[in-house]
C-alpha cells in the first residue's frame, strides 16, 4: 500500500468515527453506498427539487401495474441528503403510487434511525421530490 492511500485510508477513518458521533448507522451506510443512485432510462416520472440549503434532488420512477417496479435518485447534495434520497428510494420501491405518497419525511427519518434536527430538511426535501415526480407521472 502507498504512503498516499495509508494517509488516505487513515482520515477516511477519522471523518467515519466523527461522522458515528452524529449520524445512526443507517444514515452513514446510505452515505457510503447509495442505493439506486443515477439516471433511469425511460422513466415514467421524474422531478428534481432544490432545497433550502442549496442542494438538488432528481428522482426517477417506473411503474409496472401502478407499483413503483424502478426508482433511482441524482443528488448534488451532502452526506444526509445522499442517504435521505437513497433510504427513500429503498422504502418506495414495490409501493403502490397511493401507498408512496403517504410516505413523510418523519417516516424517512424513523427508517434511518434519527436525523440530527439540523438535517431533517434533507428528509423532507426528499419526500416531496419523490411526491412531485409520482404526481408528473405520465
Amino acid at each position: 500500500m502507498s504512503r498516499e492511500q495509508e494517509i488516505f485510508d487513515d482520515v477516511e477513518g477519522l471523518v467515519l468515527e466523527d461522522a458515528r458521533q452524529t449520524y445512526s448507522e443507517q444514515v452513514i451506510d446510505h452515505f457510503m453506498n447509495p442505493r439506486n443512485f443515477g439516471v433511469l432510462e425511460n422513466p415514467d416520472g421524474f422531478n428534481a427539487m432544490s432545497g433550502i440549503c442549496g442542494d438538488t434532488i432528481g428522482i426517477y420512477v417506473g411503474l409496472d401495474n401502478e407499483r413503483i417496479s424502478r426508482i433511482s435518485f441524482v443528488t448534488n447534495g451532502c452526506g444526509p441528503t445522499i442517504a435521505c434520497s437513497s433510504a427513500l428510494t429503498c422504502m418506495a420501491k414495490d409501493l403502490a403510487l397511493k401507498e408512496a405518497m403517504k410516505i413523510t419525511g418523519q417516516d424517512l427519518i424513523k427508517y434511518l434511525g434519527g436525523l440530527p434536527v439540523e438535517n431533517t430538511h434533507c428528509a423532507d426535501l426528499a419526500v416531496n421530490t419523490l411526491r412531485s415526480a409520482l404526481a408528473k407521472v405520465s
